[in-house]
């Protein structure tokens, strides 16, 4: 596990939607720190400071050092919350942690060595990410940043297991501490699909011959009104 984390904090005595709403106007972003033994703390955290330490990959699966003051606080993220339109982050929960207590977390798979894996690099198959994340228990100083898979020696048909992965010494993956038969594939290699589109056959040139037959059709049978009303005409003539 990396050092800790920081941030800088200050404690707030306001709250209320318009209070909150005026700090992210100063540029602070309203929080809150609970858990463990001690009464929550309500913090407000500056903007730029909490959009700096959430660019780094292991924010959101590291233990945190919050700064009030003299004092600071080891946490985790529980919950961060953005605008559903601008993503703008509106308020962040903590939840303190004793190094030494066990914590339940999710954490992200890294998978490497997708471009040398065998299924893919010699026989033209495809890699199936099934979990990207998967949540362990563990103590709080022992959490790790990620679990890793190595696809290298992956072949078409080929799976790997929860129950297959590495974890780290005193890591668990809580899924499988209720039983093996809660394992589940985390990745597969697999032939690569190919869709083949048919075109649809047009009848172009028959198309066009009923045109022109129906076209002739009409032709004649228009002649042959002709030549009766013709003939009806010479008729009365010799007639008269």
């Amino acid at each position: 596990m990396n050092d800790n984390l920081g941030l800088s904090a200050e404690e707030r005595d306001s709250e209320g939607k318009s209070a909150n709403r005026a700090l992210r106007r100063g540029g602070s972003i309203p929080g809150v720190v609970y858990g463990g033994s001690d009464s929550p703390i309500k913090i407000s955290i500056l903007e730029k400071d909490l959009v700096k330490a959430t660019e780094n990959p292991s924010f959101s699966t590291q233990i945190l050092k919050i700064s009030l003051g003299s004092n600071s606080v080891n946490v985790v993220v529980k919950e961060i919350q953005r605008h559903p339109a601008t993503s703008k982050f509106l308020h962040a929960d903590f939840l303190r942690v004793d190094p030494d207590s066990k914590i339940t977390l999710s954490v992200p798979v890294r998978f490497i060595n997708e471009e040398t894996c065998i299924g893919v690099k010699m026989h033209g198959g495809q890699i199936n990410r099934l979990i990207n994340d998967i949540e362990v228990i563990c103590l709080a100083s022992s959490l790790p940043e990620y679990l890793e898979v190595d696809l290298e020696s992956l072949d078409i048909g080929d799976n790997v297991f929860l129950t297959e992965l590495s974890l780290p010494e005193g890591v668990e993956i809580l899924s499988l501490t209720r039983g093996d038969d809660r394992d589940q594939a985390v990745v597969s290699v697999t032939e690569a699909r190919t869709i083949e589109i048919e075109e649809p056959e047009l009848d172009v040139e028959e198309g066009e011959e009923g045109e022109e037959g129906e076209g002739e059709a009409t032709e004649g049978e228009g002649s042959g009104e002709s030549e009766q009303t013709e003939s009806s005409n010479s008729d009365g003539a010799q007639e008269n």
